[in-house]
């Protein structure tokens, strides 16, 4: 019997293990397939044009560009330089404030930079040099080498690189800030700080500092967040944030409370607000139950990062996954600094694995045609599931600390 049960483990690894290299190698093969023919753009081989998965040149970095050029160029100016890249309809450059951008107004910082290169190349500046900063980060944050590349290569942030989003880098952050939040309070809480430019990325972060108390990490924080704002301030002007608080409320509104459409965007959502709502609550209602679990999400982030036993690779393995439970808008690309967390967990247990985080891991890859075949989106329960295995895992941890050790005799 004994026997069989060691078989049976066996072989549950091995089917665990199996089912994860396929489908992880299946999403890379995917995102070479898309990837692979922007390098055109650079040799002028493959005119701009709008490329898959999302039907728009670069997907959601075209947004970003185009934010950044229209917020440092007259209109005139503008208007001129637009109009020899929109061949016809195929170059749809949508994201000017008078569009509804739905982005704070300090995410125009970076817009503005990169959009002083052309298009073209401005994507792959853009992705490189997130990524170079996310490697950077990460290993300031005391993450080894291998769990680094598999962070990078997982299906969350391979997503991320293809629609040309923050994921990567904004996932980063959180998790080298966190990480590091106890012993180099300023220095993470100012990297927390620039988490201002996607502020869902770091929803928990106030609460973890607060439960550290890390007055240091508070000051860091605040005093980023200050200075990007007023930044903001001095380069754009307040009309801006003007239109932000206006058009880009609005705009963000709109999108957030839409009917829930499982063949778009939404079915690659994380916020539980758009699980209630696939399962067709009111926007009152989805509305009611997700400020109920951000708030208890944040008492719990407080009380987390208070508790003195539980290691920080744990607490911020927690924070990470739970706020994908706080945001009401969220994408399956800002799982990047969980994904990167629980590789971390996998090598500190010498990477034996479950299906539970699997699952989440390979989520990215089967949220999209789940939603469209349920019409429900289950990325919440996915995370529960695997925060439920990271509790476990920490208990698993506390209990052996406490037991004597096993003889070594006969």
């Amino acid at each position: 019997m004994t026997r069989l049960r060691e078989y049976a483990r066996l072989a549950r690894g091995l089917g665990t293990y199996g089912g994860l290299l396929t489908f992880w190698g299946l999403w890379i093969a995917i995102f070479l397939h898309f990837m692979l023919p922007r390098l055109g753009y650079l040799t002028s081989a493959l005119p701009i044009g709008n490329d898959q998965p999302c039907g728009r040149p670069e997907c959601d970095f075209s947004d970003f560009w185009r934010a950044g050029l229209t917020v440092r160029l007259p209109a005139e100016v503008l208007h001129q330089f637009l109009s020899p890249l929109r061949p016809g309809a195929l170059f749809p450059l949508p994201g000017g404030y008078a569009e509804h951008f739905p982005y704070p107004p300090p995410f125009l910082l970076p817009a503005a930079l990169i959009s002083h290169l052309p298009f073209e190349s401005a994507f792959f500046a853009w992705t490189l040099g997130l990524i170079a900063l996310a490697v950077a980060v990460l290993r300031w944050g005391g993450l080894s080498w291998l769990v680094i590349v598999l962070a990078l290569l997982s299906p969350a942030a391979l997503w991320n690189t293809m629609l040309g989003q923050l994921g990567v880098a904004g996932g980063a952050l959180l998790v080298a800030g966190l990480l590091r939040a106890p012993d180099r309070p300023l220095v993470a809480g100012g990297l927390l700080g620039l988490l201002t430019c996607k502020p869902q990325t770091g929803i928990l972060v106030p609460a973890a500092l607060l439960g550290l108390r890390s007055w240091r990490g508070m000051a860091g924080f605040a005093v980023i967040c200050a200075l990007l704002v007023l930044l903001t301030l001095a380069l754009f002007g307040w009309p801006v944030w003007q239109a932000y608080l206006g058009h880009g409320r609005a705009g963000s509104a709109t999108l957030l409370t839409a009917t829930f459409a499982p063949r778009t965007a939404q079915a690659s959502g994380v916020s539980i607000f758009w699980m209630l709502r696939s399962l067709h609550a009111s926007v009152g209602l989805a509305g009611a139950v997700q400020l109920t679990a951000a708030g208890l999400v944040m008492a719990g982030a407080v009380w987390l990062w208070a508790k003195g036993k539980m290691e920080v690779l744990d607490k911020a393995a927690f924070t990470a996954l739970l706020s994908l439970l706080a945001t009401p808008y969220g994408y399956t690309d800002d799982m990047v600094a969980a994904s990167a967390l629980l590789a971390a967990l996998a090598e500190r247990r010498g990477w034996r694995i479950g299906l539970r985080e699997v699952a989440f891991w390979l989520w990215p890859v089967f949220c999209p045609t789940v939603s469209a075949l349920t019409g429900v989106l289950f990325t919440p329960l996915v995370v529960t599931l695997a925060v439920w295995r990271v509790w476990e895992d920490v208990a698993l941890r506390s209990r052996e600390a406490v037991l004597p050790p096993r003889p070594t005799g006969a």
